[in-house]
């Protein structure tokens, strides 16, 4: 035979398993340090069987149903002290067993090998191995026979023990089941705490049984008129809770929950008004976060809790008593943030309160009621938590308070340098309700802040930037956070959380050598996995599916604009879709928007709309039209339609957005068409 074809040949032979080692260098967050073998590995399939130590059998457990549902293998757990000098996949944790989340993951032809001192650790290892299986697997559609992992070994540790993901669950309510979605996710990718924003000036969402109307329908649900859908009013038993909680535990996350108090306590306030600074109460009910504006003129409430009231500490006693039955994690969050001081300063009561007290200013008064509320909470065994708005007064805080920066570039170093734990949360980087590109891409973001939060930009934040040695000892660790008052539907807060979560996760874990090439590189895999878990994620260009220009305005009359969108159509669902007017000297009319089945019309919104300039989050975006898919056709085709005319003129350019929320949440992504 030619040399020349010998050489190739043997090239190609040798050819999967580099393709191999790029692939597992794929991991995110990367790991600390990782070896791939040119050689081959570990073949999963019906003949395997999964060994464990006896601490390490429930993580066995949990890996091996996942496993399970994906392939359809029988895949058998065995306990045996001696899993370790097994041939197959081994969980090996010792008899006595640390809090570490460092592991070791070796792989050879004969045996996948986790190990760790600690059961987290070795659960991390697991997640890894995860990261190493087809996309598909996620799916659980149970119809694969044969998997082959790579020949390598990994030893991993994290750079942060706070590694967080914030929900607002009172803006807008989210079921139990989309938090454990969520919760599944962040324990793919080594996340370890999920904070929960259980209260806020929208809505109470924890019941709290000695005082039941916290959860009554004025403190829980948006009135009909402001045409809300069901299922973003409600809230949480406790009962619901403790089995979420016990969800996450299993799959090492803790549950921080969030009591925010003085201010954002509206549904406190209209249920017991004894507890409120004045007889300020209007309106007597919860609403959206976005009609705040057009009540009180702004987003924040004309009144707060009372920081003189002995009721007032008694309540949040209470309060907090019942929660620590729910939530085991050592800390509680308490707010503390922008509350309205003009409340307390124009109280006569609280004038004289303060006099008594020798307190000038009002952040003295706030750092008396963060110090009462810090022993309540401290009385419970437990840690308090508050919003950087408490550094005010930062002189007369109880020290060990824990401090979540957001505030200002500067928020993390002026806590760190009082010498309170903080967690890095700047509204820089890691608000991600906050738009990722152009504002007028469709995308449900909150325009209030006048800058993007792209991809790049989380991922290159270093939370440990400008600190001394002595003040990164402070710094607990990272978390990005989700305000959903505009972006509501679960697959808006999708879009606005992926692939960024993915950045926050690997400057949570990885160590802060950067390098976004190789980032973007272990990413790229990531994107089959979201579409294996129904998740969809933000593309460049956002919702953008057409533009307009002059030549296709008239002044006159109205025309007809229509754009097929047969492959944004993917199932049954809500459809946002709208023209955001980008440029010239003409806006435009919309005299209404259809969706067609076929060449029929399926679905119409027929209000008067205007095409202009506004993005801001307190006013009313009319150019947004909303149909609704309710028996959706996969081989039908869809179009949309509109009907605008010029305003005194053509001179105007635009894009036309196009967005489809499934009713079912997690059922479906556009990447399945």
């Amino acid at each position: 035979m030619n040399k020349n074809k010998i050489l190739i040949m043997l090239l190609f032979s040798l050819f999967p398993f580099w393709i191999q080692a790029e692939e597992v260098a794929c991991v995110l967050p990367k790991p600390a340090h990782i070896s791939v073998q040119n050689e081959k590995g570990f073949q999963i399939n019906a003949k395997t069987v999964i060994y464990a130590t006896p601490q390490a059998s429930a993580t066995a457990e949990l890996w091996a149903a996942t496993l399970r549902k994906g392939t359809g293998l029988e895949l058998l757990v065995k306990v045996t002290s001696r899993a370790a000098n097994k041939q197959g996949i081994c969980f090996v944790l010792p008899e006595k067993t640390t809090d570490t989340e460092s592991y070791s993951l070796n792989i050879t032809t004969k045996r996948v090998l986790i190990e760790s001192q600690g059961a987290a650790g070795l659960f991390y290892g697991a997640q890894t191995v995860n990261q190493l299986l087809p996309a598909e697997v996620l799916e659980g559609k149970g119809n694969i026979q044969e998997i082959s992992l790579p020949s390598l070994t990994v030893q991993d540790s994290p750079r942060f023990k706070w590694r967080g993901y914030m929900q607002d669950v009172s803006r807008t309510f989210y079921s139990v089941d989309v938090l454990k979605k969520y919760i599944d996710v962040m324990a793919l990718y080594k996340l370890n705490t999920l904070h929960l924003h259980l209260t806020d000036d929208q809505g109470w969402r924890i019941e709290i049984k000695k005082y039941p109307r916290l959860t009554s329908e004025k403190a829980t649900r948006f009135p009909d008129e402001y045409n809300q859908p069901e299922k973003r009013s409600g809230f949480y038993t406790q009962e619901e809770m403790k089995d979420l909680v016990a969800y996450a535990a299993a799959r090492h996350i803790r549950i921080v929950p969030e009591i925010d108090v003085p201010g954002h306590c509206w549904p406190v306030l209209i249920n017991y008004p004894e507890l409120a600074v004045s007889s300020n109460l209007y309106p007597d009910y919860v609403m959206p976060f976005c009609a705040t504006y057009h009540v009180w003129g702004h987003q924040f409430t004309p009144n707060t809790l009372d920081p003189t009231s002995e009721k007032v500490y008694q309540f949040l006693d209470d309060v907090f008593t019942e929660l620590v039955e729910i939530f085991p994690s050592e800390y509680i969050h308490f707010g503390g943030d922008e509350v309205v001081h003009s409340v307390w300063q124009n109280e006569p009561r609280i004038k004289q309160f303060m006099a008594d007290k020798g307190m000038k200013r009002v952040e003295e008064l706030q750092s008396y009621f963060v110090s009462r509320v810090s022993k309540i909470i401290r009385s419970k065994g437990k840690q308090p938590i508050g919003w950087n708005d408490i550094l005010s007064d930062a002189k007369n805080l109880p020290k060990g308070t824990n401090i979540m920066s957001w505030i200002g570039s500067s928020a993390v170093k002026n806590a760190a340098q009082y010498g309170f734990p903080t967690i890095a949360t700047p509204s820089s980087h890691l608000y991600f309700d906050i738009r990722q590109g152009s504002p007028d891409d469709g995308l449900l973001a909150d325009l209030a802040y006048p800058y993007a939060i792209s991809l790049q930009k989380v991922y290159e934040y270093d939370p440990a930037s400008g600190l001394t040695e002595q003040e990164q000892k402070c710094l607990l660790g990272v978390q990005a956070n989700m305000w959903p008052a505009v972006p509501q539907e679960v697959k808006d807060i999708n879009v606005q959380n992926f692939p960024r979560l993915l950045a926050l996760a690997e400057i949570a874990w990885a160590d802060n050598k950067k390098d976004y090439q190789d980032f973007e590189k272990r990413l790229a895999p990531q994107y089959n996995r979201l579409d294996a878990l129904k998740i969809d994620y933000y593309r460049p260009g956002g919702h953008i599916i057409a533009t307009w220009e002059p030549k296709d305005v008239k002044t006159n009359d109205y025309v007809v604009w229509e754009w097929e969108v047969t492959p944004k159509v993917y199932a049954n669902g809500r459809v946002m879709a709208g023209l955001f007017y980008t440029q010239g000297k003409n806006k435009l009319n919309i005299k209404k928007m259809q969706l067609l089945e076929n060449g029929k019309v399926i679905a119409e919104d027929t209000h008067r709309g205007f095409a202009d300039e506004t993005r801001a989050t307190s006013k009313p975006k009319n150019y947004l039209y909303f149909l609704d898919v309710k028996d959706y056709k996969p081989q039908a085709r869809y179009t949309l339609r509109a009907e605008v005319s010029g305003y005194a003129g053509t001179d105007s350019y635009g894009n036309v957005i196009f967005s489809l929320a499934p009713y079912q949440d997690f059922s479906a992504v556009e990447a399945d068409k």
